[in-house]
């Protein structure tokens, strides 16, 4: 047993009597953050002993402590398991391991769990959803299907199993952990019911568990749920552990723990959520000129989305602080990029929204300012699957709704995306949007667009990225006789009047039920957002009001000329 673990021995109903190791000070931890780790078949609790030792740990490791449950007969040296001793049921273990946090005093945990140990965390915080506050799982099992599989990886482990190893794992203890994984019952049909806080699924795509994670995470309820694969190992805990503990750290704070600790960026490669990475969004994202264009002030995340590949989101504000208040998430125009956004947000007539709240800004692949060029084989995302699956950033920063905002070609995206999880969106703002196919005037817009970008190098673009991006949304599919079906939230259309998109919008307002969708019309401009921030600015607040969002806020009057606005055909000047 190592020195620095304090070592108790708890009798759990219908288990029999269970060793737990505490690795850190009870005294000072009991009310704050404490971690219960299970392990896998096949491994003993040494396993998260030595990730908790891993330096990429240091800064939790001082600020929390952590209880390893070694399940019986798998503690390294043990004796032979009495042939008569029945070994408990994964169920039975996910319901008796409260008796421990009993033993210990502990009123919550967060649950760490690996392989046959992320089964049992599971049901430990399906049995006991109060004594959680949220679980993290390491290649999780989603049904009994793979029984084929398991053995194999069984197999495996147990082959690199030296007798003489003082660490090693007793053979025949393990068979009978091993044989009562195989019987255990079946808990996907429940989690959804039984779930009510956060979960994190960690996956190595080596691993063949990839499948399993991805079923549980579709059978969870959205928003509560995330899933990270780890690239390029089988294994993440043992051959990986930056990357597990990074993921850990950002997953602890996303729920509210240990807020003051700065996050550190795995040195290993990347962790991705949801889906792989392809080689070529690897190559554009670490291109030296678009980290030089970067703003310091901007937290960078990347978050994977399904069929669409790595996508740069900006964070500007305090996430931790509005993640319940209100959260602004924005999608730029063809030609442009999420400094556009940035650049609006830090007007002077934004400064008290910008004060109570916090903004996600998208970057739409191959679009960063200063981006090398996309793969030739990079396939670019549709309209249609951009706007169905950004809603895997809300929940991979864990947001309930926002406020979404949209230019250009960003307003269809973001008008797809709140017809699509209407329950994700307090409303939608949308500013020079389109409503029908037009080439001609496409293309004559964008071609103005990259003129004006290419004689300020601080904007610059990459000019085949945004081709590729222009294309895609060329090609994009009809959403015009849809609208009224599938938005029942607010929306408010804006348009410049020299833009001509004034028709495009005047038709999408007369398909949205009234009472719902409202419009403004700019004069004397074609591009609100960069030329009139100020009206834009004003609209932003007349509109989360309208949904009593940020009440306290005065309305301030832009000086820089009027508003035409027109709520269910009726027009008026404000």
């Amino acid at each position: 047993m190592e020195m620095s673990l304090k070592h108790h021995i708890v009798d759990l109903e219908r288990c029999g009597p269970v060793s737990c190791y505490l690795q850190g000070d009870l005294e000072k931890q009991r009310e704050d953050v404490v971690f219960l780790t299970v392990h896998d078949v096949g491994c003993t609790y040494l396993g998260w002993y030595d990730f908790v030792m891993n330096e990429a740990m240091d800064d939790i490791r001082k600020r929390a402590m952590f209880i390893h449950v070694a399940l019986p007969g798998q503690e390294p040296g043990a004796e032979d398991l009495p042939d008569e001793f029945q070994f408990p049921k994964m169920k039975h273990l996910g319901l008796n391991l409260v008796s421990i946090l009993d033993h210990l005093r502990i009123p919550r945990v967060v649950g760490l769990g690996d392989g046959a140990g992320a089964n049992i965390i599971t049901r430990f915080g399906m049995s006991h959803p109060n004594r959680v506050h949220g679980i993290v799982t390491i290649n999780n099992s989603a049904t009994r299907l793979g029984a084929t599989r398991f053995m194999e990886r069984l197999k495996m482990k147990i082959q690199k199993i030296k007798p003489e190893d003082s660490k090693s794992v007793n053979k025949k203890n393990v068979a009978k952990f091993a044989e009562a994984y195989k019987k255990r019952t079946e808990i996907l049909p429940d989690l959804n019911k039984r779930i009510n806080f956060d979960v994190l699924l960690i996956a190595g795509v080596k691993s063949k568990y990839v499948e399993d994670t991805k079923i549980i995470h579709k059978e969870m309820a959205p928003g509560l749920c995330s899933m990270i694969k780890v690239e390029d190992v089988d294994h993440p805990l043992s051959e990986t552990p930056a990357r597990v503990a990074e993921a850990v750290l950002l997953f602890s704070q996303g729920i509210g723990l240990m807020p003051s600790l700065v996050r550190r960026c795995s040195r290993q490669g990347s962790t991705e959520g949801h889906e792989s990475y392809s080689d070529g969004r690897k190559k554009s994202l670490s291109s030296d000129r678009e980290k030089e264009l970067m703003d310091p002030s901007l937290k960078h995340h990347i978050v994977n989305l399904e069929k669409c590949g790595p996508v740069s989101v900006f964070i500007q504000g305090d996430l931790e602080k509005q993640k319940d208040g209100v959260v602004f998430l924005t999608v730029h125009d063809v030609g442009s990029s999420y400094l556009s956004w940035r650049d609006f947000v830090m007007d002077t007539s934004m400064e008290d929204i910008r004060k109570r709240a916090s903004f996600v800004h998208v970057a739409i692949p191959g679009q960063e300012p200063g981006a090398s060029d996309l793969q030739k084989n990079f396939v670019f995302p549709t309209m249609k699957d951009l706007g169905l699956n950004l809603v895997s950033i809300l929940d991979y920063l864990r947001i309930p709704q926002v406020v979404g905002l949209g230019d250009g070609a960003g307003a269809n995206i973001i008008t797809r995306f709140g017809m699509c999880h209407p329950a994700r969106v307090h409303g939608v703002f949308t500013i020079n949007s389109t409503a029908q196919h037009n080439l001609g005037r496409f293309m004559e817009k964008l071609k103005e667009k990259m003129k004006a970008t290419a004689l300020d190098g601080k904007l610059f673009l990459n000019e085949k990225n945004v081709s590729k991006f222009a294309e895609a949304f060329k090609k994009r599919t009809e959403i015009l006789p849809e609208l009224n079906k599938k938005i029942n939230f607010d929306f408010l259309l804006m348009a410049g009047i020299k833009s001509k998109y004034v028709e495009d919008t005047e038709m999408i307002h007369k398909e949205m039920a009234p009472g719902l969708c409202s419009m403004i019309i700019v004069e004397d401009v074609s591009e609100p957002l960069t030329e009139t921030p100020g009206r834009v600015s004003e609209a932003v607040l007349l509109f989360c009001q309208g949904m009593g969002l940020m009440p306290s806020i005065p309305r301030k009057f832009s000086r820089h000329g009027s508003l035409i606005s027109q709520d269910s055909g009726y027009g008026e000047r404000i």
